[in-house]
C-alpha cells in the first residue's frame, strides 16, 4: 500500500468512490464531466492524493489550497481544504485511512501550510465528522447539520468564518439556481436532473446557470443548488424528491402572490 499525490497521468483513476456504485445510478454517467472538470482545475481548484494497493487506486482526499478553492469560507491564505475523503468498502478498518492522512499531514507540513479544514456533516454516509475525529481533527465552529473541523500542521489557529448563502432571487416567478461545479459525479448529476425537472414546469419557474468559481462562492456564499435563494436538498436525491421542493415553492409564490 501506498500514498501519492495526484498527477495528470492518474486522471483516469480519480473518483475510485464511484466503483463501488451501480451502474444504474445516474452518478456514474457524470464520471466523465467530473474527471475533465479535474483535469482542467488540477493544481489551482483541487489537488489531491490516492491510496494505491499495487495499481489500484482504493481510497482519496481531495482538496485545494484556501485561497484557490472552490469553499464557502472567509480564511487566511495557505489552509488546505479537505473536499472529499473515500475509502472503498474492503479498506475500511484496516488503518489505511490513518495511512492516507498521515501522509497528507506529513507531506502539507513540509510545504508549509498552515493546517488541514474540513467541512464535515452529522450525516453518517457522508463525510461524517467522527472520520475527522478519528484524525486528530477538532470542531472549530459548529453550524449544523456541518461541523468544520480542523487539523494544525505549522499554525495551531486559523482565521476563519462559515460564509452564509447571499443570493437574492427573482421575485417574479420560483427561481432554480444552479452552479456549474462539476468537481462531484453527484454534484454533476444534481445539476443536470434539477434543471431537467425545472424546465418541465415551463414558464412557471426561471432557470439560472452561473459558473462556480472562487469568485462567485465568497460573492453568494455557496455553490449547492438554490431555490428561490434557499438550499433545500443536499447531496443527492430522487426526482421526485426535486419535484416536491420546486412544487412547494410554487405554492408558496402563488400563496403570496395572492396575499399581496
Amino acid at each position: 500500500m501506498q500514498v501519492k499525490r495526484v498527477a495528470r497521468a492518474d486522471l483516469d483513476k480519480t473518483y475510485c468512490c464511484i466503483s463501488e456504485v451501480p451502474e444504474s445510478y445516474g452518478w456514474v454517467k457524470s464520471l466523465p464531466e467530473s474527471r475533465k472538470w479535474f483535469e482542467t482545475n488540477l493544481g489551482k481548484a483541487v489537488e489531491g492524493y490516492h491510496l494505491l494497493d499495487g495499481e489500484k487506486v482504493v481510497g482519496l482526499i481531495y482538496y485545494a489550497m484556501s485561497e484557490k478553492g472552490l469553499v464557502s469560507y472567509e480564511i487566511e491564505p495557505n489552509v488546505a481544504c479537505i473536499y472529499c475523503t473515500e475509502l472503498l468498502r474492503p479498506y475500511l478498518h484496516k488503518g489505511y485511512g490513518k495511512l492516507m492522512f498521515d501522509h497528507m499531514k506529513s507531506d502539507l507540513k513540509k510545504q508549509g501550510v498552515k493546517g488541514i479544514i474540513v467541512t464535515a456533516s452529522d450525516f453518517k454516509e457522508w463525510m461524517h465528522y467522527e472520520l475527522f475525529l478519528k484524525q486528530s481533527f477538532k470542531t472549530i465552529i459548529e453550524h449544523a447539520p456541518f461541523k468544520t473541523m480542523y487539523f494544525p500542521l505549522n499554525k495551531e489557529n486559523i482565521r476563519v468564518k462559515v460564509l452564509s448563502v447571499n443570493y437574492t432571487s427573482s421575485n417574479d416567478k420560483v427561481e432554480v439556481t444552479l452552479f456549474k461545479n462539476f468537481f462531484c459525479p453527484v454534484g454533476a448529476y444534481m445539476y443536470h436532473l434539477i434543471k431537467k425537472v425545472a424546465q418541465g414546469f415551463g414558464d412557471e419557474v426561471k432557470i439560472v446557470e452561473i459558473e462556480a468559481t472562487r469568485e462567485t462562492m465568497q460573492k453568494y456564499g455557496t455553490a449547492e443548488p438554490l431555490f428561490n435563494g434557499k438550499i433545500k436538498l443536499f447531496g443527492p436525491a430522487k426526482e421526485e424528491d426535486v419535484k416536491k421542493v420546486i412544487q412547494e415553492e410554487i405554492d408558496n409564490f402563488k400563496r403570496q402572490t395572492q396575499d399581496a
